[in-house]
């Protein structure tokens, strides 16, 4: 009988003979080509990699596609190093890899670039441009390592860097990389006189199925338009309607969901023109075709989007008054579609709180606004030290102030900040800009004040223009920065300074935590920390959560019995 070694799932698809970590490491420690310093910096960057990845060098293959994801999920924080020195070790296992033929030399130096090339860089580094050098400099060596003359760079080029990234990049996600510098080549065109007017493309990474509205016919978008205009003041006396106006962001999702299911039907073999009127869209028939052309997309399983998109044509049944066999057999699909409630928090999120269960985890995320705030304002990397300021701010306002991230982004300085007088601040935000439809008042902390108000007078003109009423604007000043940008800023800061995996909307999470810990059993003072409107939601949602305090007072009832002690 022929015997098979079980190979690893995660090693099942690399080619036959990938050298490992263990290889790569014989191999430089036997080169005396090598001066004993470079030797050795590459074997530490070699073994600090592979203690980073937690198994051993035989384990690890020596292969850009295998390494990326898994170093790119790894801080400098995680590991208890400084970011240089992680920097240090990646660029020493690359160098031995490059060393040994495994990934191509990076060249950096301007000598390495061809006349009409070098030309165009100095350009670049004699501006000093902050944005464009860094973005396109690996782009430009390839091209002219390539031998494309600047004129000549099309988007077949484009391309082919990617793919080069691909097989040579080692801890860096390629396709990033890729678009910073396909961005910063677009970017030098506008910035710099000489640079070639070619203009490259980056594709669309949205997910999200959509058509030119002038697609279909102009009786659909009208009636849809009129529609949506309803929903925001509704008839109080109208079955169809509904009671209580809808938001102006409840609004715009139910018309891009109408718009994405539009498109589904199109998608599915329809015709745009046979879409006159949203009375085609709650044809059970009809509807049941696009609703199976999302499950096929998800593997013929029913998602959160599906549900919800069955949940709307229901609605819009109900809406537009169909008949009640159209409305009951839309109900029946929406029934057939339906997720079970949520019970509780995902697992997901519980096993990220289990990390903040630690003392000295808590007191690291605490701390970390301060700790920013501490550090100078580098006249050389101010841009960047300024944004990490503000990234701290929303930090410290959502450990005081466990707000939704759309609220937090959208901090009108005028309006939701009032300073009634020795020192106090108040947040505050109306009932008609909450999704519970509760207004939000919170007393910042002093502490928090203090970072607020250094914020504030430091950050112009770099992060926005003087006067901006904006608490986190965009650049330009003229509006807030949008929530989900806000959000993943948010995230990136509390990973890459303290190595954890955190969400804006985890904050909300971690307050409960915290007082549940100290006060079991406290839902309704949680209840009103999170501005929910029914106390049965917060039970749903957090019970449970204070397990670690019930356990430790039943840890010490024990404890008082074994000693004969009496319990109070």
């Amino acid at each position: 009988m022929t015997k098979y070694l079980r190979l690893r799932a995660d090693l099942a698809l690399l080619a036959s003979g990938t050298p490992t970590f263990a290889t790569l490491a014989d191999q430089i420690a036997e080169d005396r080509d090598l001066s004993p310093t470079r030797r050795r910096d590459m074997l530490s960057g070699i073994a600090r990699v592979a203690q980073a990845l937690g198994s051993p060098t035989t384990d690890i293959p020596c292969n850009g596609r295998w390494l990326q994801p898994r170093l790119a999920r790894i801080t400098p924080a995680q590991l208890g190093v400084t970011p240089k020195t992680w920097a240090n070790s990646l660029s020493n296992l690359r160098s031995a890899m490059a060393h040994a033929g495994l990934v191509e030399h990076r060249k950096r130096r301007i000598g390495d670039l061809s006349p009409e090339w070098r030309a165009l860089w100095t350009q670049v580094l004699e501006a000093k441009d902050p944005t464009v050098a860094p973005a396109a400099r690996r782009f430009v060596f390839f091209l002219s390592a390539m031998g494309v003359l600047p004129e000549d760079v099309s988007q077949a080029d484009a391309e082919a860097f990617r793919e080069a990234l691909i097989r040579n990049e080692v801890s860096k996600d390629p396709d990033t990389a890729w678009r910073m510098a396909i961005n910063g080549w677009n970017l030098a065109g506008q910035r710099f006189p000489d640079w070639p007017r070619i203009r490259l493309h980056l594709p669309d990474r949205s997910k999200t199925i959509l058509m030119p509205e002038a697609t279909y016919p102009a009786g659909f978008i009208q009636e849809l338009d009129a529609l949506i205009g309803r929903l925001a003041a509704p008839d109080l006396l109208s079955e169809a309607a509904g009671a209580r106006p809808l938001s102006a962001a409840t609004r715009k999702q139910y018309r891009r969901q109408i718009l994405r299911f539009a498109a589904t039907l199109v998608q599915a073999g329809m015709a745009a023109e046979e879409i006159p009127e949203l009375a085609v869209l709650i044809d059970p028939p009809i509807a049941e075709r696009g609703l199976r052309q999302m499950l096929a997309r998800n593997g013929n399983q029913t998602s959160r989007t599906i549900a919800d998109m069955a949940g709307l044509l229901r609605n819009l049944a109900r809406l537009l008054d169909a008949p009640e066999p159209q409305r009951a057999a839309l109900k029946l699909l929406a029934k057939k579609l339906a997720l079970p409630p949520q019970k509780g928090m995902t697992e997901k999120n519980r096993a990220r709180l289990r990390v903040l269960q630690d003392p000295a985890q808590q007191r690291r995320l605490l701390n970390m606004p301060d700790d920013i705030f501490a550090r100078p304002v580098r006249a050389t990397r101010r841009y960047s030290d300024l944004l990490a300021r503000e990234d701290a701010l929303a930090t410290a306002l959502l450990l005081a102030c466990p707000l939704r991230i759309k609220n937090l982004a959208e901090i009108d300085l005028d309006r939701h900040l009032q300073r009634p007088g020795k020192g106090s601040v108040f947040l505050v935000i109306q009932s008609t800009e909450t999704k519970g439809g509760r207004p939000i008042e919170f007393e910042l902390p002093e502490g928090v004040v203090a970072l607020l108000d250094a914020h504030l007078t430091s950050r112009a003109p770099e992060l926005c223009p003087p006067a901006t009423r904006f608490l986190f604007p965009k650049r330009c000043g003229t509006d807030s920065i949008d929530p989900n940008a806000l959000s993943a800023r948010i995230a990136k800061r509390l990973r890459k300074e303290l190595g954890i995996e955190m969400n804006a909307h985890l904050f909300r999470h971690f307050a409960v935590m915290l007082w549940l810990d100290a006060n079991p059993g406290g839902y309704e003072v949680a209840r009103r920390l999170l501005g929910h409107k029914e106390l049965s939601h917060t039970i749903n949602m957090y019970s449970g959560l204070e397990a670690k305090s019930a356990s430790r007072a039943f840890a010490d009832l024990v404890g008082s019995l074994r000693e004969g002690k009496q319990w109070p």
